[in-house]
């Protein structure tokens, strides 16, 4: 099912999943660099937090009249979440792994020093590593790269590959 999913011309489901805690507060950041262009591409971004995240009850209500925006603290939908998402924006942990086993490619983003010393998330691997987070300049980075899949299908079909 899901080499149909990467094959398609047309994303129309993506993930941002950053941790239990979540401590930069990447998911709401993200989220809402994203939104606005997701939305004019018709494409539904699935937010998943950990229980500890302390911003869930603001990003709800940051995020409630977008329609193309489905936020959600039940881990356990994890795997199915992924099975629909053709691109994930992801921090540099465990989820990676979880990822590649699933076929999905994704932006990893770095939330702190630790992260950066994990190397499996390369684009030989599926993933286009940016770095460290960075206030500001992550999210617009992000976005660029974000387009250059959605505009480049060759491309994501080589990360998927």
């Amino acid at each position: 099912m899901h080499n149909y999913l990467i094959t398609q011309e047309q994303v129309n489901e993506i993930m941002i999943v950053f941790g239990g805690t979540d401590q930069n507060d990447l998911s709401r950041k993200i989220c809402h660099a994203i939104k606005d262009f997701c939305k004019n591409r018709k494409i539904h971004i699935n937010v998943i937090t950990g229980a500890g995240y302390k911003n869930y009850n603001k990003l709800e209500h940051e995020t409630r009249n977008f329609k193309n925006i489905s936020l959600t603290r039940a881990t356990g939908v994890i795997s199915s979440v992924m099975e629909r998402s053709q691109l994930a924006i992801t921090s540099n942990g465990r989820t990676v792994y979880e990822l590649a086993h699933m076929n999905v490619t994704g932006i990893v983003i770095s939330q702190n020093e630790r992260e950066t010393t994990h190397n499996f998330s390369k684009e030989e691997n599926g993933f286009i590593p940016i770095g460290i987070y960075k206030e500001g300049e992550t999210e617009k980075l992000v976005l660029k790269e974000l387009e250059k899949l959605l505009n480049d299908h060759a491309y994501r079909y080589t990360l998927f590959e």
